[in-house]
């Protein structure tokens, strides 16, 4: 039997972390039994499950199934489970497409927590066709019955039901028989119409009114008034089955269905009958045995209460009365067709439409040593056109098993014979441990951590609950301390405890043996891993969406989607003896697509090609397959330096290709190859035919929809499986054709048709792309919670700020970058079933470049995006899928940048820098680059060396590293010197900017200097030469102090350019006029030791300079700051006041005869009562800020201060330390000032004034 169709099993998993809604539902008498408090429910579900029973009761559904709405609006599908224990009812969107134009996507999950389990299939939905309101009735194992009316809104906005009081939309059911009697099963027909089955074999009908919330009561029970009143007091009759604690009557309804009209209903009950009731009469008008035989009455036949009995209603074109489908297991399993016939009023009777004809599914185990169990059935019944398609779902605890048969009413018995094909069980197939293998140099815990927490592989829940199984197995406790630590952590520290490092003797120690012993409990843990995992693959249902076409497994723990298998998948997984029928059967069952090999090699020798490469590898040794990928990934990921045929035989000599395989493996293969002509039969076109079935280059229709976030978790895994199962077919092919080369084609003895190296360059060059975009679709990123609509939404859009907020999700890069730009189609012509492979082969064109830029493009603009959303570590990761160009080179530059390796970056920039700074660029730099580079910045591509050369200096100088800066600043210059025009105004002025920058942040002030004198813009050189000053000035960046900072500023030749040497005596007297004390000149009386003295600095700057006019003026000031200072004020030697004196005489001495004279303003600041100024007053020589007590401007008052004034002064404050030092203290009699003599100056006196008993120094 071929298998035509596949399947992709992905985890259901909120939106965000904020789109899961919780809401508590009490009891019919307002009850709560439960805590209201959702934060402590959280918590608890963030609780690891320690054994299995309460993995599955906490994170396992009992019950899920999709429901399909009538209305076919978006959003049209939903997806429901019963979770924890059957106490909470998940619901959310189950849409794989949206329109563009509906931005506001029904991404929410709703949750309803009730106080008491659900009971087993207790939920029903229905809804109306012109309504948005969702109608689910859940009945609870205390016979409560709820009715929750959700608008299909409330799957966008959480407020829609958050607003609203829980009585309005959830209304409890009020039924007299729910007092009585246990419900068994719930169905809803309409909104307004629902029935309930009683384990006591009767039937309620509830009805009402739209818009009115009181039901009406139908009973419906065909025994006597006795037996229904034995009924009442649930007692059991002779042939009651026992079901959960309970018993249930044999005639008790498993399964209903409504007819379209409202007039009957279509029951299956346990005692393994049809019956059909009137509901306006209520009466029983027709009953039958499901395989149509006379039983006797004590015949205990009866169907399984656990599994659901299988009933649907159809009609078929031209027939007025509706068909039934049922099934029993009994005699092998059995379908059976009902024609209904009679009329309204009349009693009617079921037929057998296929009578003597036995209809049964196939067996996945024909041999009968396992037990399968139908879980659904499913009926297309078709039109005038297409014939009917049945869908049959088979289940043997965790594993099952998907039919299709395709029929004609009216010659069912061949095409049910003949027309059956079935799926491949892609989810309960179980991924290769790694073996130990003792050469590789990777130890064996690394590469068991790499295989288990490999993503989309295992869940944390599930290896934290294997985890703690194997610690119980194992008596291995975990400290308390020890469970919140990381997964990985946990998972060695288990481990290791259980491996002991041995000593025999005197002997050393056993490291093979404790590497053995390593691995054993490494793969004893991965079986319980396995084990824990396998109940998340349980069916529970089948769903089939006729709408769409599409069917869907729910399962406990995943939910499958089936798809049609494209040409490739159809070669790998059909026998190759069936594959020979696979032109006829696709035509017949696939009328939308062709499935042809007109053109090419028969289906078969391909078919042939795929097993016999496929079987060939499997058979390699450990070492030799780990060997043989190790070789081939490092060819694909270093640039070639030798030919191919070199490189062909360096990879065959290396890993011993010709000793690994064995005589029975070469037997195999030529075995496998007989009807291609053995090993010697092969040939390129062969080969060249296989690779042409992959994905190429796809016609693309513009579609208006978008995928939803829930069809994105269906191809994000469908995609990932594609690209797992592609790397794994080239293998296999590159493993096969350099085999055959080099065991049969070699000089002597030539192939014909056969060029290995050709083949290994094409095989080779796919497995890179290949490898590139499963690295892609494996490893994820944090993303905002977006909604594209037609125009899109690219990632050059997105702020970093976006990604740290709550409403974000986890996606593959893939998807975030590439798979995006794929639409899907509407399900009009074509069915979802191919739509799907057909949208997951237009990706993984997109994703190869196919149909958009080359395949090297394509792998820098990934770079690129990584780059730009900042994560550096899997930019890191992706390097080795980058080419050797120019463009390349600069990315990795940028990489470089990124992480800090700027010796590395500038490697790269040098690199890049001919090919980017001449020729053409391939495409718009800025879509290339994925946002990476701005409009502005791509003009510095392409258009000049010094261009290209300036951009790196800015990327460096963002960066902080302003060496590389300085280094690429230097280049920019000496590109502009080589007789090059200017790319553009003030280009050179830009330039030395960014590098006097550079080198003033690099502390090297003589080259910050060079480049400051060549500036042209005067502007520009004033704030440059301030920010030299402040750099060389600050005491942080300073090692000797002030000292060496003056030194520094001396070695500049500052004589050379005046107006420099202008701007630096200028800056430094602004700084001097914010300084407050004396300075530290005498250390013992600086007020501030790790403050600057600009003072003394602008001096000793004026001193160098030969300005000693200059030097007396500053030296003035100081005299001033000193006559303010308090400690001077107080010293008795005066020691301050005279060291100033002194150097204003020397540097005044200095000064032509002529001009040895300042003119200074006198000081008029008035007297503190303590005979001495305001410390802060910081005015210096020649401010012009005296105002009168109004406000006014006072007349400014300037004195002449001369050589002999200074000398006068230092002599009378010599003579007051001469009296003070004899205790001849001059004091006033009564105190008094003398008023009258305040302006008088006498002979001997200076017009300074510094020593007098009012002035401003020795004060006691």
């Amino acid at each position: 039997m071929l298998n035509l169709y596949t399947e992709t099993g992905f985890e259901v998993v909120p939106a965000t972390s904020a789109s899961t809604i919780e809401f508590q539902i009490p009891r019919s008498n307002g009850s709560f039994e439960r805590s209201r408090s959702l934060p402590k429910q959280q918590s608890r579900r963030k609780e690891f499950p320690h054994d299995e029973q309460t993995f599955a009761a906490q994170h396992l559904a009992s019950d899920s199934s999709i429901y399909c709405r009538q209305s076919k609006s978006y959003p049209r599908t939903f997806l429901w489970t019963v979770l924890e224990d059957a106490t909470v009812l998940q619901i959310q969107c189950a849409d794989l497409s949206r329109s563009e134009n509906d931005t506001k996507e029904a991404y929410l999950t709703l949750r309803f927590e009730f106080q008491d389990p659900i009971i087993h299939r207790g939920v029903t939905l229905a809804d109306l066709e012109k309504g948005d309101i969702l109608h689910v009735f859940v009945c609870t194992n205390k016979n409560e019955i709820f009715n929750l009316q959700i608008p299909t809104d409330a799957f966008r906005d959480s407020a829609n039901l958050k607003s609203r009081n829980v009585q309005s939309w959830c209304k409890a059911l009020d039924s007299s028989s729910l007092k009585l009697h246990t419900a068994h099963r719930l169905y809803a027909a309409t909104p307004l119409e629902i029935f309930i089955s009683f384990t006591n074999g009767k039937l309620q009908r509830l009805k009402r009114r739209t818009g009115d919330d009181t039901w009406v009561e139908d009973n419906y029970d065909d025994r006597s008034w006795g037996a229904s009143l034995r009924g009442m007091v649930s007692w059991r009759g002779p042939q009651a089955i026992e079901y959960d604690s309970g018993h249930l009557d044999l005639r008790t309804v498993q399964s209903m269905v409504a007819s379209s009209d409202g007039v009957h209903l279509f029951t299956v009950c346990l005692n393994h009958t049809l019956r059909v009731w009137h509901l306006p009469s209520g009466t029983l008008v027709a009953s039958k045995d499901l395989l149509d035989k006379k039983r006797d009455p004590n015949d205990r036949t009866h169907l399984n209460p656990t599994e659901h009995a299988h009933l649907q209603v159809f009609k078929l074109p031209l027939q007025r009365f509706p068909v039934l489908l049922t099934y029993s297991p009994q005699d092998g399993g059995q379908f059976k067709f009902w024609d209904v016939k009679g009329s309204l009023t009349d009693t009617i009777t079921l037929e057998d439409k296929y009578p003597g004809i036995k209809l049964s599914a196939p067996d996945p185990d024909p041999s009968g040593n396992t037990v399968w169990t139908l879980v659904g059935v499913k009926l297309n019944p078709g039109n005038d056109v297409q014939p009917g398609r049945l869908w049959v779902l088979w289940r043997n605890h965790n594993y099952h098993q998907l039919y299709n048969c395709q029929f004609e009413y009216a010659n069912i018995a061949s095409s049910w014979k003949s027309n059956w094909v079935k799926c491949a069980t892609k989810s309960s197939q179980k991924r290769l441990a790694p073996e130990l293998v003792r050469s590789d140099d990777q130890d064996a815990v690394s590469q068991w951590l790499d295989f288990l927490l490999a993503p989309g592989h295992y869940s944390e829940t599930v290896l934290r609950t294997a985890l703690a199984i194997y610690e119980g197995a194992t008596h291995k406790s975990t400290k308390a301390s020890q469970t919140e630590i990381q997964l990985r952590q946990r998972m060695c520290t288990v481990i290791a405890a259980k491996v002991p490092l041995r000593k025999y003797g005197e002997a050393d120690l056993d490291f093979d043996r404790f590497i053995v012993d390593t691995d054993t409990q490494w793969r004893n843990f991965h079986r319980i891993v396995d084990m824990v995992n396998d109940a998340r693959i349980a069916p529970l249902s089948l769903v089939y969406d006729s709408f769409s076409e599409m069917i869907w497994i729910p399962m406990s723990g995943k939910l499958c989607g089936v798809r049609e298998c494209s040409k490739l998948e159809l070669l790998e997984q059909n026998n190759i003896q069936d594959v020979g029928d696979l032109e006829d059967v696709c035509a017949k069952t696939w009328p939308h697509r062709k499935v042809s090999s007109d053109d090419g090699d028969s289906f078969v020798d391909l078919a042939t090609l795929v097993s016999a490469a496929k079987s060939f590898r499997e058979s390699f040794p450990p070492e030799l397959s780990h060997n043989f990928i190790a070789a081939i990934e490092e060819d694909i990921s270093t640039t070639p330096q030798y030919v191919v045929p070199t490189r062909i035989n360096d990879i065959c000599d290396n890993i011993g290709l010709s000793e690994g395989v064995s005589d029975d493996i070469f037997n195999q293969l030529e075995t496998n190859l007989e009807s291609l002509g053995g090993c010697t039969g092969v040939n390129n076109e062969l080969f060249l035919a296989l690779l042409e079935l992959l994905p190429n280059k796809t016609k693309t229709v513009k579609s208006a929809l978008r995928n939803t976030l829930f069809g994105s978790l269906l191809l994000s895994k469908g995609i990932a499986d594609q690209f797992e199962a592609i790397q794994e077919l080239l293998l296999d092919l590159v493993a096969l054709a350099l085999f055959v080369e080099g065991e049969f084609n070699q000089e002597d003895t030539k192939i014909p048709s056969f060029d290995a190296s050709e083949l290994f360059e094409h095989i080779t060059s796919m497995l890179k792309t290949c490898q590139r975009n499963l690295w892609l679709s494996k490893h994820s990123r944090r993303v905002p919670l977006e909604f594209p609509g037609s125009a899109g939404q690219p990632n050059t859009t997105r702020r970093n700020s976006e990604v740290h907020t709550q409403q974000t999700r986890v996606v593959s890069i893939l998807e975030d970058t590439l798979g995006k730009a794929v639409r899907p189609q509407p399900a009009v012509e074509r069915p979802q079933l191919f739509l799907i492979t057909d949208q997951l082969a237009e990706i993984q064109c997109w994703a190869s470049g196919e149909d958009s830029i080359p395949a090297e493009n394509g792998a820098v603009y990934l770079q690129c995006d990584l780059l730009k959303q900042e994560e550096f570590d899997l930019a890191s990761d992706f390097l080795r899928f980058q080419p050797s160009t120019s463009w390349s080179s600069y990315v990795k530059g940028r990489l470089g940048v990124g992480i800090g390796q700027y010796d590395m970056a500038a490697e790269y920039f040098r690199k890049a820098s001919y090919g980017l700074a001449h020729g053409k660029a391939v495409g718009n730099l800025v879509e290339l680059s994925a946002g990476l580079l701005s409009v502005i910045e791509a003009g510095s591509f392409y258009n000049g060396l010094p261009l290209y050369l300036h951009h790196v200096t800015t990327i460096f100088e963002a960066s902080k590293a302003y060496n590389e800066a300085s280094r690429f600043a230097h280049l920019t210059l000496e590109a502009l010197e080589a007789g090059r025009e200017a790319p553009r105004l003030n280009f050179r002025t830009e330039v030395l900017s960014r590098l006097f920058n550079s080198e003033l942040k690099l502390s090297r002030y003589q080259n910050a200097y060079d480049a400051l004198v060549q500036l042209s813009d005067r502007a520009l050189q004033r704030s440059s030469v301030s920010a030299l000053v402040n750099a060389v000035l600050n005491s942080q960046s300073s090692i000797s102090g002030s000292k060496s900072a003056v030194l520094l500023l001396q070695s500049l030749p500052w004589a050379m350019h005046p107006h420099l040497a202008h701007q630096l005596d200028q800056h430094l007297i602004s700084l001097a006029k914010n300084q407050t004390t004396a300075g530290s000149r005498n250390p013992g009386w600086s007020s501030a030791a790790s403050a600057i003295d600009y003072l003394d600095i602008v001096h000793a700057i004026r001193v160098s300079h030969k300005d000693y006019r200059g030097a007396v003026t500053i030296l003035f000031d100081r005299l001033r700051l000193v006559q303010r200072s308090a400690r001077a004020r107080h010293d008795p030697q005066a020691t301050a006041l005279r060291q100033v004196l002194l150097a204003l005489i020397n540097a005044m001495a200095c000064v032509a005869p002529e001009e040895a004279y300042i003119l200074v303003d006198e000081d008029t600041k008035p007297q503190t009562k303590y005979g001495h100024n305001d410390g802060n007053d910081t005015t210096m020589t020649g401010a012009d800020d005296h105002n009168d007590e109004e406000g006014r401007p006072k007349k400014r008052r300037r004195i002449i201060v001369t050589l002999e004034d200074l000398r006068k002064e230092y002599q009378q404050v010599l003579d007051k330390c001469s009296r003070i030092e004899r205790g001849d203290f001059d004091f006033d009699v009564d105190g008094d000032s003398d008023e009258d003599g305040e302006d008088t100056l006498q002979v001997d006196q200076s017009r300074l004034n510094l020593s007098s008993r009012n002035g401003d120094t020795m004060v006691f």
